[in-house]
């Protein structure tokens, strides 16, 4: 059962209606948030997702103030509105999943350009000489994102970034000139190739198809592109969804450098604290919108009570003790949850009380019950154990091997005769109180001779003496009767 795969003490209480497991509901929700606030911060729709809080925030501020007019509309809107979130973002949503797929996928090991390389003045130098003679281009330098998902046709090439080499591809009557160029590990990976366009107008403006697909790869992924503009002779780079013209061709230097400077140079700050300062105005409104969500709904739910009767178990109980009776069985435990879903299809049997009984002495004993005797579901707190103690009178006892007989009534069958009884094993250990006789032997349950004609092994249970006991549930001996035909 699912209520079982996580349990422990439960609830753990920090201040007033709070609870540990609330500030790990908060953090799981705010992940999730977070994650899609990346999405729509890279797609250019964070203001759309803007519009939504500002719906859900009149929904809570309606309910709070009992605004029936307004919660009927946004009720209304809010059932609408989840097959109108489908439609309109079903691109983004497979984005989404894209990204999920794609995580693990990353090139760790980017063989990177270098700051002021020969390679990154090829570059350069390649960028100037084609926007001084109008030549159009579109030249693409990968991040560490991986471009294949996005990217399609193009001419393989693996050859050396040279200036030589792309004006040659971006000659205009070269066959891959209208298609971008791709430089992947310091190396031009590919010519001729054809990006996503971009439907962001606004950052487009009147450039061209090159500028829509520089600036449309660059809202998927990390990759920089520099386009050269054949109509007005001007660099612009895209980057991160944002398209810049470049007023100054060595600007184009400091841009490049900066941007290899952020993916490939080692960072002087640690993981850790990268980690925490990327995006943190999003971590901190995802976890503010998760945390006034929460306060709203789970915060404010009722708590709900129950009582459960749980039975009593011993563990690690040594073998020459025995447990001669304690009380009470069943121990009433109160556990209360946030809302009546915290019970749904809870049983008696999520709960459990063991007793360690490793330190039991000989007599009477007063075992104190406190929660680390209780194991229950997670989601539960535990208010009161009823009784809070329990008395148990234990014993010790001592080893005895008793010889078995086997106890039989009647005859065998007119015809047949019995010619031995035979006993497997011949004696069992019994365990006895101190202080008390052991028997000298005992016997196994009756065998009726009549119901036999031929030799057969049956097993058969043994009589306990009353201050006896045995380690085995059913102890049981096998029999052998040899019979024979007369």
């Amino acid at each position: 059962m699912l209520t079982r795969l996580l349990t422990g003490t439960g609830l753990f209480p920090l201040s007033g209606n709070l609870y540990l497991n609330d500030i790990l509901d908060i953090l799981i929700i705010s992940l999730f948030l977070y994650s899609l606030l990346i999405l729509f911060k890279k797609t250019r729709t964070i203001s759309i997702i803007l519009g939504l809080v500002i719906v859900i925030i009149l929904y809570i501020f309606a309910q709070v103030f009992n605004l029936y007019l307004t919660l009927q509309t946004l009720q209304y809107f809010v059932g609408v509105s989840a097959f109108l979130f489908v439609i309109v973002f079903q691109q983004e949503i497979r984005k989404y999943f894209e990204l999920l797929g794609l995580a693990g996928s990353r090139q760790i090991k980017v063989g990177p350009l270098l700051q002021k390389s020969p390679s990154t003045a090829e570059i350069i130098q390649s960028c100037v000489r084609l926007a001084q003679s109008r030549i159009g281009a579109l030249i693409v330098v990968a991040g560490k994102d991986n471009l294949d998902s996005y990217i399609s046709g193009g001419i393989p090439l693996d050859g050396i970034i040279s200036e030589e080499t792309i004006m040659s591809i971006f000659e205009p009557h070269s066959y891959g000139h209208d298609g971008a160029l791709i430089i992947t590990k310091n190396r031009i990976s590919q010519f001729g190739v054809h990006l996503p366009l971009s439907i962001n107008f606004r950052e487009i403006g009147k450039h061209g198809t090159r500028h829509s697909a520089g600036l449309g790869l660059s809202e998927k992924i990390d990759a920089l592109s520099i386009i050269v503009s054949e109509e007005k002779g001007t660099i612009s780079i895209c980057r991160d969804g944002k398209m810049k013209t470049i007023e100054d061709f060595s600007l184009l230097e400091k841009e490049l450098d900066r941007f290899i400077k952020s993916k490939f140079m080692p960072p002087s700050d640690g993981f850790f604290i990268r980690l925490f300062k990327k995006d943190l105005w999003l971590k901190l409104s995802a976890i503010l919108v998760t945390s006034v969500i929460w306060f709203f709904s789970a915060y404010r739910a009722e708590i709900v009570y129950r009582e459960y009767q749980v039975p009593v178990t011993f563990d690690n109980l040594p073998r020459d003790v025995f447990i001669e009776t304690y009380s009470p069985k069943e121990i009433t435990i109160s556990v209360s949850g946030r809302g009546e879903s915290a019970f749904l299809n809870l049983k008696n049997s999520v709960f459990s009380i063991t007793v360690d009984a490793s330190r039991l002495k000989n007599g009477v004993n007063e075992i104190a019950l406190t929660e680390k005797n209780i194991l229950q579901p997670a989601n539960l707190k535990i208010d009161s154990v009823n009784p809070s103690s329990l008395l148990l009178t234990a014993r010790k006892r001592f080893p005895v091997l008793t010889p078995v007989t086997a106890s039989t009534r009647g005859q065998v069958p007119p015809g047949f005769q019995l010619l031995s009884v035979d006993i497997s094993p011949q004696s069992l250990e019994l365990w006895y109180p101190e202080n008390s006789s052991p028997s000298a032997q005992i016997s196994t349950e009756i065998i009726d001779l009549s119901r036999y004609q031929e030799t057969v092994v049956i097993p058969v249970g043994v009589v306990i003496p009353d201050q006896a006991s045995v380690l085995l549930d059913n102890p049981t001996v096998n029999v052998g009767l040899t019979i024979e035909k007369i």
